[in-house]
């Protein structure tokens, strides 16, 4: 006997004309019914909101590779009905692997992926926390680290400033908060004046506008001020933030809310020596690798729980914060519970 069961998710449907049409949808499945070999169903507890989920649900082709759709990059929740070797009813944790991109994702009550992109959920991470943090904080401890690697002691003294660009966002506060741990002196940069408050509570030591990063001069080097570089902008900015890149830093790319253009010379790389570098946390790291992150951000997430801005969002909310968030109006990071 099958046991039907109503999943409500956010569907988005690509139109004829290039525009988008999405809203709540509720559909029907059989919750005892086995999906392909090695699937596991996960109830959903909480999804994380993305800069990807915005441009899916305006039906962006480069994010939503496939038609309809629901969006949604990150999950957590519990194996509702297992597929590998996780029981039901086990906190768990997913990420990419084309979640919200080429399958369904994580804007509904429920989600279908393969036993090899399910991991377990450090226990000491709710479902929502571990939200907050998701593949933001997934690519602010890849980007940290990757700098880290990059930027030898010899090449950075400890007075030395770091910067993160579009600190505002999920990525960038948590970059910031990663960095300044890490006790580096961070210079956020954003253009919401707003979020100052925050970003001095997560431990930046300034926090300055664009135009504060800026040189207006037309040379393809400048002083150089920054040692290493988090930026979560893309677009002209980070060509002008290359030119004041101290020999031997480095910057890590991660966002495009900027524009995806680069316009820029190659003097910063062979005349000092700097390493552009991109960060790819949906598809680069390993799952091994992605249990030992998650480890680490659920010790982090004690430290910036208190001061970290979350924002609880249903799924009827999904629509206005996807059009807000491709705006820039939206601050920290967006949680969507989607029951």
């Amino acid at each position: 006997m099958t046991t039907t069961k109503r999943e409500t998710c956010w569907r988005v449907r690509r139109l004829p004309d290039g525009t988008a049409a999405a809203g709540i949808e509720a559909l029907g499945w059989d919750a005892a019914a086995a999906g392909p070999e090695g699937e596991i169903v996960v109830r959903v507890e909480a999804a994380g909101f993305n800069y990807k989920d915005a441009l899916c649900c305006a039906g962006h082709p480069g994010v939503m590779r496939t038609s309809p759709l629901v969006p949604g990059i990150d999950a957590a929740g519990v194996v509702a009905l297992p597929g590998g070797a996780l029981p039901a009813g086990t906190p768990v944790v997913v990420t990419g692997n084309g979640m919200g991109e080429l399958r369904d994702g994580a804007f509904a009550s429920c989600v279908r992926m393969p036993s090899a992109a399910v991991l377990p959920r450090p226990a000491a991470l709710a479902a929502d926390a571990a939200m907050a943090l998701g593949t933001a904080g997934l690519t602010a401890l890849l980007a940290c680290d990757r700098l880290q690697a990059i930027i030898s002691p010899r090449h950075a003294r400890p007075d030395e400033a770091w910067l993160v660009t579009g600190a505002s966002g999920g990525v960038g506060m948590l970059s910031v908060a990663a960095l300044a741990a890490a006790g580096h002196r961070v210079i956020a940069c954003s253009r919401k004046a707003a979020a100052t408050d925050v970003l001095r509570d997560l431990g930046a030591a300034e926090v300055v506008a664009p135009d504060a990063v800026r040189d207006p001069t037309p040379k393809t080097l400048v002083a150089g001020r920054w040692a290493g570089v988090v930026d979560t902008v893309g677009g002209p900015l980070l060509a002008d933030v290359l030119r004041a890149v101290r020999p031997g830093g480095g910057v890590a790319a991660i966002g495009m809310a900027g524009g995806a253009d680069l316009v820029t010379s190659v003097h910063p790389f062979i005349l000092r020596g700097v390493t552009l570098a991109g960060i790819d946390a949906a598809s680069l790291p390993t799952q091994a690798e992605r249990i030992l992150l998650w480890a680490r951000l659920a010790s982090f997430w004690p430290a910036i729980a208190g001061r970290f801005p979350v924002t609880r969002l249903r799924l009827e909310d999904v629509g206005d914060w996807a059009d807000r968030m491709r705006r820039g109006e939206t601050t920290g990071r967006g949680v969507v519970i989607p029951e």
